[in-house]
């Protein structure tokens, strides 16, 4: 409108008087093309201011959903998780119960943290934190749960929920199954919430608290259509005929397991069909919560750390994510600490990035002193179990609930006579008689596949009499305050096989 009513004044200016002297004529002219050119030139600045106006709009338009980052995942998308806490508070920084302490102590609810624990995560790589939920009734992990998305909304983050199994705000099955169908109809909704080919992720924490037959009925009530992803957890992977996905809280384990084996293992377990999520983790430090149970694993300067990465690309995963980016009362944080200062998020972006460029260096061959390479150096044609692990127990059944029979050591190598229904334990001979070790802990070599399933043993009315009292028996752990009641936190890392 503008721009018609400035060219059609200019063209109907009232004309200069004609003379008949020749220079007036060429006045006359030169001022009507002086008038076309202003015209012309009047045009082609609004073009531009147009275009600059579009132009400048473009950049706001983006920053929700930053380059390389898709706003919308899919199955062929490579994804860095981490695992992160949303229950700290005012009281939580104190070196007596901490082996660490950030760099800023905060209290979970202030979303200035929220928003700075986000952009840090997306600096090291991080496309979504798998935040901890117990529930959306009566504790403060629902509305930090809602308060993230929005802070993830205006940054082009993602968030995932971990399903807390054992959460003490949920009173069992019907009360897990109206906080799933909460989280799927309210959170999923959400478009920061990540969604992979447009389902929402849900990972669930101890699953195995309920029988897979429960866990089939509580989704067939809380997501009957099957539209969201659900991930697993633990070394049992036949809950992968109810989820959609596996991984390993923790694979840091005492005494420790050998990380390459553990992935590839777990990585064939979970198959093609299937979402294997390797996990990751710096180290681990949990003495100061549990004194007397606790162990911890050196951080070795971040070599650990990169060695577990190097074992979880190895085993080729859909995902990878981080144990942890805050788990402070297990010493698994990659935040900035005062120890390490901001040594882990700065691998975190480098192994990140190799990850999702798919250039991860070639993994280091297995040292000449292990069992497993000493098997790959020799023929062993009998089935044969290798012990891969500095101390390993024999149990009398495939199971940490039988009773303690005795310990070998690494590089100890027990004829295989069986093996439980799903291949986790392995039955074996010993100094003592035949007894059952934990498949994760040994190398199996030889002939395996002829080896007979095993029923499993009874257990005596004294071993079921002890196992239900530890079982009872409250554990150390790490108290958090909620509305002027006390919960003890859960113990990550399974019973030692």
């Amino acid at each position: 409108m503008v721009l018609s009513h400035f060219v059609s004044t200019k063209l109907t200016q009232r004309p200069i008087p004609f003379e008949s002297t020749t220079p007036r004529v060429e006045e006359h002219i030169e001022d009507a093309l002086h008038v076309r050119w202003r015209i012309l030139i009047s045009l082609l600045l609004l073009l531009l201011v147009a275009l600059l106006s579009i132009l400048l709009q473009s950049p706001r338009q983006a920053s929700a959903a930053p380059a390389g980052r898709p706003s919308q995942q899919s199955s062929a998308d490579r994804l860095v998780l981490a695992f992160y806490y949303t229950w700290f508070d005012e009281a939580t920084w104190t070196y007596d119960r901490l082996s660490d302490l950030p760099v800023e102590p905060y209290v979970s609810r202030d979303r200035g943290v929220m928003g700075r624990h986000i952009d840090q995560a997306r600096n090291a790589g991080i496309d979504a934190f798998v935040v901890a939920w117990y529930g959306p009734d009566g504790n403060q992990t629902e509305p930090n749960l809602a308060a993230l998305l929005e802070e993830a909304a205006a940054r082009g983050f993602k968030i995932a929920a971990l399903f807390e199994t054992d959460s003490p705000f949920l009173g069992g099955v019907g009360a897990a199954t109206t906080a799933l169908q909460h989280l799927l109809n309210v959170h999923a909704n959400h478009p920061a919430y990540l969604r992979v080919d447009g389902r929402p992720v849900v990972f669930f924490w101890r699953p195995t608290l309920y029988g897979v037959q429960t866990w089939a009925n509580i989704r067939a009530q809380a997501d009957p259509s099957r539209s969201a992803l659900w991930i697993s957890e633990g070394v049992d992977t036949s809950y992968l005929s109810v989820f959609d996905g596996h991984h390993l809280y923790s694979n840091t384990w005492n005494p420790p397991a050998d990380l390459n084996a553990t992935n590839q293992k777990f990585a064939a377990r979970v198959g093609a069909d299937r979402i294997w999520v390797a996990t990751v983790m710096p180290g681990y430090n949990d003495v100061k919560i549990r004194p007397g149970s606790g162990f911890a694993r050196d951080r070795e300067g971040g070599a650990y750390y990169e060695r577990a990465w190097q074992a979880a690309i190895d085993s080729n995963p859909r995902w990878i994510v981080i144990n942890s980016f805050n788990e402070w009362p297990e010493g698994s944080h990659i935040e900035p600490s005062a120890a390490f200062g901001d040594r882990f998020l700065g691998l975190t972006a480098t192994w990140s990035a190799r990850f999702k460029n798919n250039s991860a260096p070639v993994a280091a061959p297995l040292s000449a002193s292990t069992g497993a390479d000493a098997a790959a150096a020799e023929t062993i044609t009998e089935p044969t179990a290798i012990v891969t692990t500095a101390v390993l127990n024999l149990r009398a059944g495939p199971g940490t609930g039988f009773a303690l029979l005795g310990r070998v050591v690494q590089g100890n190598r027990l004829p295989i006579v069986g093996r439980s229904a799903d291949s986790t334990w392995w039955q074996v001979k010993a100094a003592g008689g035949d007894a059952w070790v934990f498949g994760e802990l040994v190398q199996p070599v030889g002939a395996l596949d002829a080896t007979p399933i095993v029923d499993s043993p009874i257990q005596s009315a004294a071993v079921q009499a002890q196992s239900a009292s530890q079982s009872s028996a409250p554990t150390a752990g790490f108290t958090i305050t909620v509305n002027g009641q006390s919960f003890t936190l859960r113990q990550v890392q399974p019973t030692t096989p």
